[in-house]
């Protein structure tokens, strides 16, 4: 196995065993896609390569991204955590899908951890902000 292919494995791991909680983000009113909301990363430093968050407030029919490994994990009916690993930067990180798009505004992110690029060393979350915003139609 690569030194890259054990370090994931190991921020994976970390990830999933611990955490704190700081809630980092609001929605915006808007005219809603289909019950998406996208999760923007509007702050980050240099060199990020993992984010874990908890995303709650509701059910959630899927998470995907367009440019990062996705890793979700619902914790209880209205609460899934969720791994993103790749170059992260600034900019939509990802869509969450819900069931009922009514109801997006009760939906809201928490923090928990991030890793830096060299040897995915955890870094502080108070150097990172986040936002969930409702996928408006173009």
């Amino acid at each position: 196995m690569s030194r890259r292919a054990v370090g994931r494995s190991l921020v994976i791991a970390v990830f999933a065993l611990a955490g704190c909680d700081d809630t980092v983000s609001t929605i915006s009113p808007g005219n809603v896609l289909s019950g998406s909301l996208n999760v923007h990363l509007t702050t980050a430093s240099q060199g990020s390569k993992a984010l874990l968050f908890q995303v709650v407030g509701g059910p959630i029919d899927s998470i995907s991204s367009e440019d990062y490994t996705v890793f979700a994990n619902a914790q209880a009916s209205d609460q899934v955590r969720v791994l993103l690993v790749g170059n992260l930067t600034k900019e939509v990180v990802a869509r969450i899908w819900v069931p009922d798009p009514s109801a997006i505004a009760r939906y809201h992110l928490i923090l928990e951890q991030v890793s830096a690029e060299r040897d995915f060393e955890q870094q502080s979350v108070s150097g990172y902000s986040m936002k969930l915003q409702a996928a408006t139609k173009r």
